[in-house]
């Protein structure tokens, strides 16, 4: 009889230990797969966070750039205005020359509006303000009315298609 509850017992024992091993590989299994589970989910979280910062600072960048680019819009109206006046009064065009002092508020329109678009990582909506840019010049460089009417009148359609590239965007970003 002895031998059979020897025998009882030496069973049960093996039984709790392959309970015990099999609890043991299950345990750790588990902890590894809920692991790798938290890094996916963690991973995820982080690359969700990182495109939301960057659509962020696109947002930004852009509003930023729509800023600009209307205070270039404005300094070469403004500059334009200025010079209608001189040519209602003197009844010639005059020409802008190197002696010629900057348009109020140009320089400082045109270094924001580069500033900015260095941000914009769409390549589209940065020839768009540059465009802007440059008509913008032309505009108050013109040799005579007609042509600074000519490229005054590209500014307003530059301006929309560039702020409608820019809502496109910014629906994007959302």
């Amino acid at each position: 009889m002895e031998t059979v509850e020897m025998v009882s017992a030496i069973f049960g024992f093996v039984g709790v230990l392959l309970g015990s091993l099999t609890t043991s590989v299950l345990t750790i299994y588990k902890d590894r797969l809920v692991a790798r589970h938290e890094t996916m989910i963690r991973d995820q979280q982080y690359e969700r966070d990182r495109q939301a910062t960057k659509d962020d600072f696109q947002r930004e960048s852009i509003q930023a750039l729509q800023s600009a680019v209307s205070d270039v819009i404005r300094a070469a109206y403004e500059e334009l205005d200025r010079v209608l006046a001189e040519l209602r009064e003197s009844g010639s065009w005059p020409a802008r020359q190197w002696e010629t002092p900057t348009a109020k508020g140009w320089s400082e329109a045109v270094l924001q509006l580069q500033l900015m678009a260095a941000r914009v990582l769409d390549e589209g909506v940065r020839e768009l303000a540059y465009e802007i840019q440059r008509v913008a010049g032309e505009a108050i460089w013109a040799a005579d009315l007609s042509t600074a009417k000519q490229h005054s009148r590209r500014l307003e359609p530059l301006h929309v298609r560039f702020n409608d590239t820019a809502n496109r965007i910014f629906a994007s970003l959302f």
